[in-house]
């Protein structure tokens, strides 16, 4: 029986190598692949939740310079996928002698939105001074 050559031996190690190197490189594109799909995705709500505070923000702006009978508002933005709610509550507070301060008010503005089949809510509270008009 004849023994095969060097040649002949090394050339089927160098096909397995070959096909070794190919699967594990197959292994690496595919794992950055899905590291890339996150990333896009994490990015889509990051600025997702960017609009939405935006939005939150000229929400608030736009309910504060109305009188106090609207400011208790409810407002869906269809774009954003966004519903903004607002409510108001009387504030007493008291200054340094004790004087009762009056027309000042809290106001509660939030966004609720869904991401996925989560639903979250961004929230703010501001002080807001609308004296009586005469």
């Amino acid at each position: 029986m004849k023994r095969p050559s060097t040649t002949q031996r090394c050339s089927g190690y160098v096909l397995f190598e070959a096909i070794l190197a190919l699967a594990v490189f197959a292994l690496a594109v595919m794992g950055l692949a899905r590291a890339l799909t996150t990333a896009i995705e994490t990015a889509g709500i990051l600025n997702k939740e960017t609009e939405i505070r935006t939005g939150l923000r000229s929400f608030v702006e736009e309910i504060r310079r109305k009188p106090i009978a609207e400011m208790a508002a409810s407002v869906p933005d269809e774009r954003l996928g966004v519903t903004f709610n607002s409510t108001l509550d009387p504030l007493t507070i008291k200054d340094r002698n004790g004087t009762v301060l009056t027309d000042i008010y809290n106001l509660h503005a939030s966004a609720s939105y869904d991401i996925g089949s989560e639903t979250r809510e961004e929230s703010v509270d501001v002080y807001v001074y609308k004296p009586a008009t005469k």
